[in-house]
């Protein structure tokens, strides 16, 4: 059986995650998605997460099978919400799942799933009380992952960017967080 876990990025990893970008980026053009199909997520994004400690890798027996950011500030762009409204919308302690993607060796093996399990315990360990994260209204992949988790769609809000910035937004209030 493989050890799978997850780790903090280091720039050193940052060639290998770009790798990972660039085959998401292909997959999701695809599968006729403009959701990272301009100059973003780019080298910067990825560096200005590490400094934060905001990227986290998904390992499989020590070797690279994914990439995430575990924001933890509010995200400015989920201060405006249509078409629904967040839980305890005053409550601004929560991280947000950003830029995730699985590299192309191991795709189709449900690591997403449980990278996005990894980072809502996480997101627990380190004292939020929920999670949030969004993504294009195409992305069937992404929308089905969350709801199987418990995310909830709470509406819509709107990216910087893309002509076509319209995002659905997912909510997880944690139960056993500490308040």
């Amino acid at each position: 059986m493989s050890n799978i876990a997850i780790r903090l990025a280091n720039l050193k990893d940052l060639s290998e995650i770009m790798q990972i970008i660039a085959d998401a980026k292909a997959r999701l053009k695809l599968a006729g998605s403009p959701q990272w199909q301009g100059t973003y997520p780019n080298k910067e994004s990825f560096t200005n997460d590490i400094e934060k400690k905001w990227s986290y890798l998904l390992t499989v027996d020590d070797k690279i099978a994914g990439v995430a950011a575990l924001m933890q500030i509010p995200e400015t762009t989920y201060t405006d919400i249509e078409q629904g409204f967040w839980l305890e919308a005053n409550n601004l302690h929560y991280t947000t799942i950003h830029r995730i993607a699985i590299s192309d060796q191991y795709t189709g093996q449900h690591l997403a799933s449980l990278f996005f399990k990894s980072l809502i315990q996480e997101s627990n360990r380190l004292g939020f009380n929920q999670v949030r994260f969004d993504t294009h209204r195409i992305n069937f992949a992404m929308q089905h992952i969350g709801e199987k988790l418990g995310f909830q769609k709470r509406g819509v809000i709107y990216v910087q960017d893309y002509a076509d910035n319209a995002r659905l937004a997912y909510q997880l209030i944690l139960a056993n967080s500490q308040k």
